[in-house]
């Protein structure tokens, strides 16, 4: 199995442990044998509170998309995500809490985030003017290092998902 780490948000600072997460993973593809092998371990939230939140989210089937910054990947050397990838994600503690599995990657600008797409995040970002303050104030701590702030032409890619493991 290959994995990319990427980790990223303002502070992130999460202390992992490689074998649980690929001990995690290889019970993920036994139960979901069309699993890649290949995949991503990232972390979503801003805190333990909101990670475990979003996790809920996902189980229940509130939230439907995850959403990313081709200007990052580049700068870290990650590949985009596609069709099919698992994606592990962790707690705060660096515990594998699920795989989710990107069914489809579409590809737009911030400028032209709508209802439609905000609509997909969990239930309380989901209006359009929320989704847009929230994912503002954290993608800019972000860009910071890299000396970019959020604009109306800067890429992003909306991974919409289902849950993969546990079911």
């Amino acid at each position: 199995m290959n994995k990319t780490f990427a980790i990223v948000g303002p502070k992130v600072d999460i202390a992992y442990d490689e074998g649980a997460i690929d001990a995690f993973m290889a019970t993920a593809i036994e139960k979901n044998p069309s699993l890649a092998r290949d995949y991503q371990v990232r972390w979503i939230g801003l805190d333990d509170t909101t990670t475990m939140q979003i996790i809920d989210f996902i189980k229940s089937g509130q939230k439907k998309a995850t959403f990313t910054l081709p200007w990052i990947n580049k700068r870290k050397s990650w590949s985009d995500a596609h069709s099919g990838m698992p994606i592990v994600l962790l707690s705060t503690n660096g515990d594998p809490m699920l795989v989710v599995q990107i069914t489809k990657v579409l590809k737009t600008r911030f400028g032209s985030i709508d209802s439609s797409i905000s609509g997909l995040d969990g239930p309380p970002v989901r209006d359009l003017d929320v989704w847009i303050k929230l994912h503002t104030t954290y993608w800019n701590e972000v860009l910071q290092e890299y000396g970019l702030v959020c604009c109306d032409d800067m890429p992003v890619h909306v991974e919409k998902f289902k849950l993969a493991y546990p079911p």
